[in-house]
């Protein structure tokens, strides 16, 4: 008798543990499936990646007749030889650090990651007085590895707000960004930005994830 409590303790922090244990596993289980979310899909809808990549390729310009970028740093950065060669950009609030891939073809540009619009401008030259464009699949493809997803696509860039920083290495030159404008849109609408970074929302859907920035570097 002198031992019923004890045992019922035991029975009570027994039970105490294993809820414990299994809203650990069910955390765990939900972090595995955050991960590996974009490779389960595709491997259920084959389609997802052409869906994304029309989404993505799709931009419905409005009229820019009386549109003016209004930047105020016009002088190009100090060329750097110490800079790579390789046009980059880096995202440090999302892990982004990838090339820029230069291509008129944008699905095959998309594939191998971050791609520049060719026929927009880049940050040495606007072309027409509009902004450079560079976008990237949210989502990807089935055979892009976890890290390769982090760092050349752009799953988080929903999660970037404005104030936070982009830094673009172009011709061994650095030029800094900040956004100053977020929205999900189906198309372009502000044009006075200096650079425009956009990726989908969903897989087949025409709303996209714009993030507007003006060059202070």
């Amino acid at each position: 008798m002198k031992n019923t409590p004890k045992l019922g303790f035991i029975e009570r922090l027994s039970k105490i543990y294993n809820l414990i244990g299994i809203f650990l596993i069910f955390v765990a289980f939900c972090i595995v499936a955050i991960t590996f979310y974009p490779q389960i899909w595709y491997s259920i809808n084959k389609q997802a990646s052409q869906q994304e990549l029309q989404s993505l390729t799709t931009i419905i310009p409005i009229d820019t007749t009386e549109q003016e970028n209004n930047n105020t740093v016009s002088t190009l950065p100090p060329l750097d030889p110490s800079l790579s060669a390789t046009n980059t950009i880096i995202i440090t609030s999302i892990g982004v650090n990838s090339s820029i891939i230069e291509n008129a073809n944008a699905e095959e540009a998309l594939k191998k990651g971050i791609w520049r619009a060719t026929d927009w401008g880049n940050p040495e030259e606007k072309i027409a007085k509009l902004p450079t464009i560079i976008a990237a699949h949210r989502f990807g493809y089935i055979y892009w590895s976890a890290e390769f997803r982090k760092t050349s696509s752009f799953f988080y860039l929903p999660k970037t707000k404005v104030g936070d920083t982009v830094q673009i290495i172009w011709n061994q030159r650095f030029y800094e960004y900040v956004i100053y404008k977020s929205e999900d849109n189906s198309q372009v609408t502000d044009y006075d930005a200096d650079l425009i970074l956009y990726t989908c929302r969903m897989y087949n859907s025409p709303i996209r994830v714009f993030r507007y920035l003006h060059r202070i570097n």
